[in-house]
Formats: structure tokens, sequence, C-alpha cells
């Protein structure tokens, strides 16, 4: 009984963290530069593309790509779309679906432009 309270109490706690998510802010911190810097050769972005295009090109590839928890982000897909048919994006909140729309749709609004 006292463990299942603790354990309710903590996904309550991260609910709460979770309830505060800024995908405008995560979006300007972890995809512009320094971060997202393409003409830098260290910067971690171009190196996390590189090494997403080399799995989706030599490694994985069919029907449909699903990708759990993509946040208010793309970028992980971005070569997956070159050689699945149909990808699906997913995830718990709300905002960050909701910025992914905006961009699909051309809505206007978007924190990136993931053009």
């Amino acid at each position: 009984m006292m463990e299942q309270k603790r354990k309710d109490n903590g996904v309550a706690a991260m609910a709460v963290c979770y309830e505060k998510f800024d995908p405008a802010a995560y979006l300007q911190y972890n995809y512009t530069p320094p971060r997202a810097d393409f003409e830098r050769k260290d910067s971690i972005v171009p190196w996390k593309l590189a090494c997403l295009h080399r799995a989706f090109t030599e490694d994985v590839s069919g029907e449909l790509l699903v990708d759990i928890g993509s946040g208010p982000t793309l970028y992980q897909v971005l070569s997956g779309c070159e050689v699945f048919n149909k990808v699906l994006l997913t995830d718990f909140l709300d905002v960050n679906r909701q910025e992914l729309k905006r961009w699909l749709r051309d809505e206007g609004g978007c924190n990136l432009d993931w053009t």
C-alpha cells in the first residue's frame, strides 16, 4: 500500500513538471546555434543528423516508421522519410503535438522551421 502511494506521488510530481514544458524554449536551446551550428564540425545536431541518416540509409527501412516520444521535434525522422512510406510521430504532451501540427499544416506560429 505504501509503495503504491509513493509511486502515485512520483507520477503526480512528473505530471506537474511536464505541464510546465515549454516547446519554444526547448527548441531554442537545442536546435539553434551553437548546438545546431552547421558551420562547425563539433556541433551536436549535425552529428546526430549524420548518424540517423546513416542508420536509415544503411540499416533501417520499411512501410511504417513510428517515433515514440517525438517531443516538439522531427529531426529524428527526417532521413526516415526517404525510406519509409509513412511516418507517425507521437508524444504524451499536447503542446508538443500542437507544435508539430502547426509546422505540418503551415499554420504559422511555429517555433522552428524544419524545412
